[in-house]
């Protein structure tokens, strides 16, 4: 038996007990938990069963297990690279408006005292 079929198993069942608490806690929605678990639970498979990729390659029409894996991790960096993205723009336009917000007040309080 091959050092990754044992220790990816390992990490992954961290990963998902991690991902676990951070749901417990409130700090992880549901989706994203079971997203998250269906992602490890995969390392799960491919690390301890190799040969089952091809069956997930075959489906989508590619030739090696290994590339189907490479896609799919691609592919996934990818959407979660866009995920951060529009979570930084939207982040981005909060602060501006608090910004404005605070800065608005401030002028006002500003004046009012000046008047005195």
């Amino acid at each position: 038996m091959l050092i990754y079929s044992i220790l990816f198993p390992i990490l992954a069942i961290i990963a998902i007990i991690v991902f676990f608490f951070r749901f417990r806690s409130g700090k992880l929605s549901l989706s994203s938990f079971f997203i998250w678990s269906i992602i490890w639970i995969f390392v799960i498979i491919f690390s301890i069963f190799p040969d089952s990729s091809m069956v997930f390659a075959r489906v989508f029409g590619i030739t090696r297990g290994l590339d189907f894996i490479i896609i799919t991790a691609v592919v996934l960096l990818f959407y979660l690279g866009v995920k951060l993205y529009y979570k930084l723009d939207k982040l981005e336009d909060d602060v501006n408006k608090i910004v404005k917000e605070v800065a608005i007040s401030n002028e006002i309080s500003l004046d009012d005292e000046e008047e005195k």
